[in-house]
């Protein structure tokens, strides 16, 4: 008896203390919980608050920016104006004061100049109706006072003015030498130019001096009444940040552009800064937290209430975990793969991005840059020629970007179906090579296709597909095969296919630079490319290889290569077909087929009169540039309610033809082509009609062609294509 008393106190002491350990797991547990949701908490927020800060950056600089460009625009407008002014003063006889000064007046009210004035060697001032002395400031030496000069005065007619100072030669009015003219800007007007709408008191824009004074103010209550703005934030601006008002003038000392951040009456403001070219002024422009935060406090909240929700759940599971204790092990080796596999992808996505990132900013600095050299170089045609041929040439770059990206989000997401039909594969080959002949003849390579061991030929797939399957792999063979090269497409057909189908195998086959094994390993990786000296000029977006590979893997097949650096590559596909019943009459043949060149069929536009729908108003103006130059007559609605009204209240026949954008407000353009098809004039109703979109896909062209529309155009076109589809449409409706 004693004994089984001492087993039990045994026993139960026993449970007492695995007890106090479940619970002492329990507590740590639920305290490293507590510890990592505080920790998530405060780190979400400081990424949070740094995305607040790049953004803010980002929008400010871009804004100072345009501000800045709308400046100078004004200062070089003024100058040109004043240039004009002095060629006339120079064809004018102004031997005396009055003669001058009356010059002068009608010269500041024909050209609308807030003040205008002449002054001579010893610094005196000519206005219309005075003469002003103007001391030592402006006084210029001969050799000193060469390009145009601007100044700031508050002294001159009474107000602040800008003023923008030109020199002048061999000119004398009753024995004194005049060396400048001189053109004032209303301090209030430029003021008024740069102010920014939409967020009165909480966004602003300044011009100040190197000290921080004033050159154009925007009225604004937190930086009070000094004539200084660093004065006023020296006594009381608090810097965040690690900014400071000495970084800001050291930069300013330096003519470098940034950003400041500093409490001001309880309010946080982030000002930008950039210096004004051809000044010693900077542009500053100014946004308060306010207008970001309530963004930031949702952000907050929601991150919040999800790490609440992430709490509560942790504890249930930790709940589940203590009640099926036996299965702890299993389930956190599964937590743990689950997450392994969740970082794998993170990291995955993240290299996806960065590498989008670089491929596009790429041709976007090259048309950026190059735009801006056009600018500067407007009046030498061949540099300007060169700069547009290399931005055309970067815009079709980013343009394969763009579509290879969409298309590998469309196969991603499993919106991408293959649509079969009737297709002769021979016929595919055979038509890649009118398609691809004009590269391969650039670089004088050898092209050979070979189908003569094609039995059935006749199948049924996907030919949009099959071809850019194809095109993407002869691309590559293209791109890097050095000239004189030799570039081969065989396919073969196999037996012991599936009943019903036919087995074939492609292979497109190249003598160029080859590739190493580790590369061909990650070849079909989205953005992988080898890093070798000799493919780093070779333009491309590292997706191609990757859309294919997924365009095989929807049709059951596979793909494999090989090859080897300097020994060329060799790409095998396999897929199984779906055979048609009717075998045709083959068309294959071992020798690339020449190519019959037609006559071009030319197509007089001359008169046509053309509806041109379209909500925006530069890619209006680009296509009324483009149709007009042909000949055509250009009438534009700028949404499809009024291109409905127009080709309402017309004549049958008065249009030729509708180019009809699709996303517009008010009414898209499914929308109005509906309305037209219903009119009750039948002449009326079947006005040819052309969908002009950005969605390119082939659904889009499909889903034009079911509303009604006689064909589909992809934003931005190729003007070949353009011509080339209104003259077949117009040919039709004649």
């Amino acid at each position: 008896m004693l004994k089984e008393t001492g087993e039990n106190k045994k026993s139960a002491h026993s449970k007492m203390t695995g007890s106090f350990r479940l619970v002492i797991l329990v507590i740590i547990l639920f305290s490293v919980v507590l510890v990592s949701m505080g920790w998530l908490l405060k780190s979400s927020q400081t990424t949070t608050e740094a995305a607040v800060y790049d953004v803010s950056k980002l929008y400010l600089e871009e804004l100072t920016i345009h501000k800045e460009h709308q400046f100078a625009s004004t200062l070089d407008s003024q100058i040109q104006q004043l240039f004009v002014t002095i060629h006339a003063l120079r064809k004018s006889d102004l031997s005396d004061l009055k003669t001058m000064q009356e010059f002068i007046g009608q010269m500041q009210l024909s050209n609308g100049f807030d003040f205008f004035a002449l002054i001579d060697e010893q610094g005196n001032i000519y206005t219309r109706n005075a003469v002003l002395s103007g001391g030592t400031k402006f006084t210029f030496g001969r050799n000193e006072f060469t390009k145009p000069l601007i100044s700031f005065d508050q002294e001159l007619d009474h107000r602040d003015l800008v003023l923008i100072m030109i020199p002048m030669e061999n000119w004398r009015m009753e024995g004194r030498r005049l060396t400048a003219a001189t053109v004032g800007i209303d301090a209030e007007a430029i003021a008024s130019g740069l102010s920014l709408s939409g967020n009165t008191g909480r966004s602003f824009c300044n011009i100040i001096m190197p000290d921080g004074s004033y050159i154009i103010r925007t009225p604004h209550d937190h930086l009070g009444t000094n004539e200084s703005l660093f004065l006023t934030l020296e006594q009381n601006a608090c810097f965040e940040k690690g900014t400071s008002l000495a970084l800001w003038q050291k930069n300013m000392e330096a003519r470098q552009a940034g950003m400041v951040v500093y409490g001001l009456q309880d309010i946080l403001h982030y000002t930008y800064y950039m210096p004004i070219e051809g000044t010693d002024w900077f542009i500053t422009t100014t946004l308060h937290y306010d207008l970001i935060s309530g963004n930031v406090d949702v952000i907050r909240t929601t991150l919040t209430r999800n790490s609440m929700l992430q709490l509560l759940l942790i504890l249930l599971i930790l709940l589940a975990l203590l009640l099926v204790y036996a299965s702890m092990h299993k389930r956190n080796d599964r937590l743990w793969m689950e997450k392994m596999q969740a970082e794998e992808s993170s990291k995955a996505k993240s290299a996806f991005l960065s590498n989008m990132s670089h491929d596009i900013r790429t041709p976007m600095n090259a048309i950026i840059g190059f735009t801006n050299l056009a600018l500067k170089n407007v009046e030498e045609p061949d540099k300007i020629r060169d700069y547009l041929t290399k931005i055309l040439t970067s815009g079709n770059h980013l343009l394969a970007l763009i579509n290879d990206v969409l298309e590998m989000s469309r196969i991603e997401s499993g919106k991408i179906q293959l649509e079969e039909s009737e297709c002769n594969l021979s016929e595919i080959l055979h038509d890649l090579n009118n398609i691809i002949l004009g590269q391969i003849q650039n670089k004088k390579q050898e092209f050979r296709i070979d189908d003569a061991n094609l039995v059935q030929e006749n199948v049924y797939c996907d030919k949009l597909r099959m071809n850019q399957m194809l095109l993407n792999l002869l691309g590559n063979a293209i791109k890097f095969t050095p000239e004189g090269g030799k570039i081969s497409v065989r396919i073969e057909q196999l037996e012991n296919a599936p009943k019903g189908y036919g087995a074939y195998v492609i292979r497109v086959k190249d003598n160029g630079i080859g590739m190493t094994p580790e590369f061909a390993e990650k070849v079909f990786i989205p953005f992988e490319r080898e890093r070798t000296s000799t493919v780093s000029g070779v333009q491309g977006t590292g997706l191609g290889m990757s859309i294919t590979k997924n365009i095989i893997d929807r049709m059951n097949g596979t793909i494999e290569v090989v090859t080897a650096p300097g020994q060329g590559t060799e790409f095998i596909v396999k897929v199984n077909l779906r055979l048609q019943e009717r075998q045709k009459e083959s068309t294959k043949g071992n020798a690339v087929p020449a190519i019959q060149e037609e006559k071009e069929k030319i197509f007089d536009f001359e008169g046509r009169r053309i509806l041109l729908v379209e909500d925006n108003e530069l890619n209006r103006e680009i296509a009324w540039e483009i149709l007009t130059e042909v000949g055509f007559e250009v009438d534009e609605a700028e949404d499809g309610v009024v291109a409905v009204e127009k080709i309402q209240r017309s004549i049958p026949g008065y249009y030729d033809v509708v180019l009809m954008d699709i996303q517009m407000p008010v009414m898209n353009g499914y929308e109005a082509t509906q309305a037209i098809r219903a009119f009750e004039d039948t002449k009326l109703a079947g006005i040819p009609i052309i969908a002009m979109t950005a969605n390119a896909f082939e659904e889009d062209r499909q889903a034009a062609l079911n509303t009604g529309m006689n064909g589909h155009l992809a934003k931005p076109f190729d003007v070949e294509k353009l011509f080339e589809v209104l003259a077949e449409i117009m040919e039709k409706a004649r």
